[in-house]
């Protein structure tokens, strides 16, 4: 134990001092050690309040840092940051080149920046704001026997805002899908907008009321054969052809009831000469909550003559 204590101590004053030495040179070598780290430029770009750009206002880039391990010591993983600023009344496509005199931070001079890519190419236009409707977007059909007979859209045009030459291009913003499948009742739905194409711009909302009016599915019904008769002559009259072929359209209850002496054909004889030949629209009445579709032929060929109706 004594000559373990005595190697120790003796000469101590030159093994502290060869210690020392050894820290000193240590320390200055891995300080002048060049070493490369690799980092991520976080960029934003800022535009005067009256322009938008095309496209995210935060782009990245990939760089590498080289210098001495000591210099590069206040660096970690966290991205570096900066700011590309668009200069007032500047617009159309605009490129950058990103280097270290747009970083937010001071960059140590004695560090060599290396940006990958280091050009950015943004677009900037004046930025406008313009009103466009809203349209559903349907998918599914409604349970057997109904239709959606409309669509009531609150509201049904909203605000948009953005580069002026990419507002220019839309007439109508589509709400999300809007599932009917199945539907059976008058429904009220939420959708939220689809808008993706156009990052940078934006909407006065998100969200959109659709009500959904069902009605009872309507069939088409044709009635043949129904005499065409003139109205309004003093004169006698001969009409071809004297039947006419009507269709209606309307619920398969409300088409079940209907007959065909519901239906009347007729033209208008009123102040037509006697002795001639006219050529007159065909006319129709129908039953209460049916629509006309068709009537064939749509005109008749009057004959009036100078006889007087007895």
């Amino acid at each position: 134990m004594k000559a373990l204590v005595n190697f120790f101590l003796h000469n101590i004053a030159y093994k502290i001092s060869a210690l020392i030495l050894a820290c000193l040179f240590w320390y200055i070598v891995q300080g002048e050690e060049i070493l490369e780290v690799n980092r991520r430029i976080q960029v934003k770009i800022k535009v005067p309040e009256d322009l938008a750009i095309r496209g995210p206002d935060i782009r990245f880039k990939d760089s590498t840092i080289r210098g001495s391990r000591a210099a590069l010591g206040d660096f970690t993983s966290k991205y570096l940051e900066a700011i590309v600023t668009v200069p007032e009344g500047k617009t159309g496509q605009i490129r950058y080149r990103i280097d270290k005199e747009f970083l937010i931070h001071p960059f140590d001079n004695r560090l060599k920046l290396t940006v990958h890519d280091p050009y950015l190419s943004i677009y900037v236009d004046k930025k406008e704001s313009k009103k466009v409707n809203i349209r559903e977007y349907l998918k599914g059909v409604p349970a057997d026997g109904f239709i959606i007979e409309k669509s009531i859209i609150k509201p049904k045009s909203i605000d948009i805002t953005g580069l002026r030459s990419e507002i220019a291009k839309i007439d109508e913003i589509l709400t999300e899908p809007i599932d009917v499948e199945g539907l059976s009742t008058t429904k009220t739905y939420e959708p939220r907008l689809v808008f993706k194409d156009m990052p940078g711009s934006s909407l006065s909302q998100d969200k959109v009321s659709v009500t959904l009016v069902l009605g009872e599915k309507k069939i088409n019904k044709r009635f043949s054969s129904v005499p065409i008769e003139v109205l309004g002559s003093d004169f006698l009259t001969e009409v071809k052809p004297s039947f006419v072929s009507i269709v209606i359209q309307g619920t398969p209850g409300v088409l079940s009831l209907v007959k065909r002496k519901d239906l009347e054909a007729f033209v208008e004889g009123r102040e037509l000469a006697p002795g001639q030949r006219y050529n007159k629209t065909i006319q129709v009445k129908i039953p209460p909550d049916t629509v006309l579709i068709e009537t064939f032929p749509q005109s008749a060929t009057i004959e009036v003559y100078n006889q007087k109706r007895l």
